[in-house]
């Protein structure tokens, strides 16, 4: 997604692999399994800065979690209407889910411990040491 490449949190996801590329087309084939699920919403070009910051806690816990969820980035064509259906009401927002069921929508720019904690409460411990729950 070029629109999202000056954040390099979001870029690295992308291109890592880390982080599908979802929109309104393809988003019921990505929720199709029931396995946990996360949906990040970074919002419009005004909070681009803190869709970077929330980036930063996202890519180490999906990097502790590896292969434990599937995680897209929200196309920004999709937004508006994969938002209201996914209650992402302010953005940056991730969604976390099984299959198409929301388990937890965290909004705006949180803690680092406030990610932790739905991480665990959702899929446990990671199976890495590296979270250590600082930023």
């Amino acid at each position: 997604m070029n629109e999202l490449n000056p954040y390099p949190a979001i870029a690295q996801m992308c291109s890592s692999g880390l982080l599908a590329s979802i929109d309104r087309h393809n988003v019921d084939g990505f929720l199709a399994e029931v396995r946990p699920h996360l949906l990040f919403f970074p919002g419009p070009n005004a909070v681009r800065r803190e869709a970077h910051d929330v980036a930063v806690a996202l890519r180490e816990l999906l990097g502790d979690y590896q292969g434990m969820i599937d995680a897209a980035l929200v196309s920004d064509d999709a937004g508006a209407e994969l938002a209201e259906r996914f209650r992402a009401s302010a953005t940056p927002c991730l969604v976390l889910l099984t299959g198409s069921e929301i388990l937890e929508v965290i909004p705006r720019v949180r803690d680092w411990s406030d990610y932790a904690a739905a991480f665990r409460r959702y899929l446990g411990n990671p199976p890495t040491a590296s979270s250590t729950g600082t930023a």
